[in-house]
């Protein structure tokens, strides 16, 4: 089997897939409420929702669009992620679904409402995931068949300022969001009960040193995907190789 592949063959092998999605996505909430409650503080001591045509540094909106968008874009992964080799809340559940007999593990049994959110995620995950050609046909000129003039330069405009409302509706169109994605995290802990027959108990501690754990997971998993790493051998002899502990 290649390492790029994961294969659910025992329930431990679930409780390892299970663990990673629960790491991942608790993180990335963290990220989220962190990012949305600074924004929703900038948005406060401005009185941008009472005065939404007061004018802020184009800068301040595209800041916060981007902090915003690494967690969501994590988030719309961990929960909806379809593909083969991809770590997923929707991959688990198709899973589950196929092994719970055979191995006698349980899963929870999703509304038509819940399986919708969570379909409805993956569906934005894909969408926002590549560049849509339906964002070509939406233009003013593609709709109604203007000729571009390749002579001319192809113009770019870059803003100094724009009006507060834009980033009200950027804060408020992430409320819903955020509102579905501990939904979906709260059923994720009840699967984790359901396969362990223990509640999921997230314990959080701030200790003084970062070391290169992150990093080191995420070259291992580079070097998978480019061949460099190609049996569990390898992946053991790189941590024994380390010089921490």
């Amino acid at each position: 089997m290649s390492l790029k592949e994961y294969k659910f063959n025992t329930k431990q092998d679930f409780i390892y897939y299970i663990n990673h999605l629960i790491v991942g996505i608790s993180k990335s909430i963290d990220a989220l409420e962190e990012q949305y409650i600074d924004l929703g503080e900038y948005i406060e001591e401005r009185n941008l929702r009472d005065r939404p045509n007061r004018v802020i540094l184009y800068k301040t909106y595209e800041k916060y669009l981007y902090l915003l968008d690494g967690p969501v874009g994590d988030l719309l992964n961990l929960f909806g992620d379809n593909a083969e080799y991809g770590s997923s809340y929707k991959n688990y559940r198709k899973n589950i679904k196929k092994k719970s007999k055979e191995l006698n593990i349980d899963y929870v049994i999703f509304t038509q409402e819940q399986e919708a959110e969570l379909n409805a995620v993956t569906t934005a995950r894909d969408w926002g995931h590549h560049a849509a050609v339906s964002l070509i046909n939406s233009t003013e000129e593609k709709a109604f068949g203007a000729i571009l003039d390749a002579s001319h330069p192809i113009y770019i405009p870059k803003y100094k300022k724009c009006s507060g409302r834009m980033l009200v509706n950027w804060y408020d169109s992430h409320t819903k969001s955020l509102e579905g994605y501990k939904r979906l995290f709260e059923l994720l802990k009840k699967d984790y009960n359901k396969l362990t027959g223990y509640p999921c108990i997230i314990l959080k501690e701030v200790l003084n040193d970062k070391f290169d754990d992150d990093l080191i997971i995420s070259k291992i998993s580079a070097n998978i995907q480019t061949k460099i790493i190609k049996t569990n051998e390898d992946i053991q002899n790189v941590y024994n190789q380390r010089t921490y502990r």
